[in-house]
């Protein structure tokens, strides 16, 4: 078994629907509007209602504000796209508890293998690359139960609800499993994420996460 090679993708329209036409490896069918992301050079933001659709992705940045009370969602999802240098918004994104079209939505991130692993894929969230720490504040600090950021796997279901809680994302204790077994060939799998934050939250100077994607071949 080969290693199979893997396309992380964003739904960047309103349309829940499949990654069609990806293959290859490419953007998705003409109907689905479906976007590669560039794991090297792009990054998922979480940003304020003030940003829009098409902002400059080095211009004004409106960042989440922290609640006076209580816990928010935070308003709106985006992906930075360093090939256009704008910020994509990912419209489905979330719950509707967000400012956007998330909710009981199924097809909004997507990751593609053109073949088997031996084992189920999950998705993980660590401080840097290296994967070794997963402490970081937006990681809840060392309590992954704490983390702001919020996943679910959309691969074989909706959410079940138009305000699905989701699993906290923090190391390996802390995880989804993005199918409910290895995978047996080519193949998308599919998530939702938000991002949570509380009244106590302290403002942040460091907001960078790598999401990763852990799965054995043989």
């Amino acid at each position: 078994m080969a290693k199979p090679a893997t396309t992380w993708l964003i739904n960047d329209t309103t349309n829940d629907g499949t990654n069609t036409g990806n293959a290859s490896g490419g953007a998705g069918g003409s109907g689905s509007n479906w976007v590669v992301i560039d794991k090297d050079n792009d990054t998922i933001m979480f940003l304020d209602t003030q940003q829009s659709d098409g902002d400059s992705g080095t211009g004004t940045i409106y960042p989440v504000l922290i609640p006076s009370a209580g816990t928010d969602e935070s308003p709106k999802t985006f992906l930075n796209d360093n090939n256009t240098g704008l910020l994509n918004q990912v419209t489905l994104a979330g719950t509707v508890d967000g400012d956007q079209s998330g909710g009981n939505t199924r097809y909004v991130f997507a990751i593609y293998f053109d073949g088997a692993t031996a084992t189920v894929p999950y998705l993980e969230a660590w401080d840097t690359s290296v994967h070794s720490s997963s402490s970081n504040a937006f990681l809840g600090g060392g309590t992954g139960a704490n983390s702001t950021l919020r996943a679910i796997t959309t691969t074989n279901a909706v959410p079940g609800s138009t305000q699905w809680g989701g699993t906290p994302l923090a190391g390996t204790a802390n995880r989804i499993a993005l199918d409910s077994g290895a995978l047996v060939g080519a193949k998308n799998v599919y998530f939702n994420l938000k991002q949570i934050i509380a009244s106590t939250f302290s403002a942040q100077t460091n907001s960078a996460i790598v999401l990763t994607l852990r799965f054995t071949y043989s």
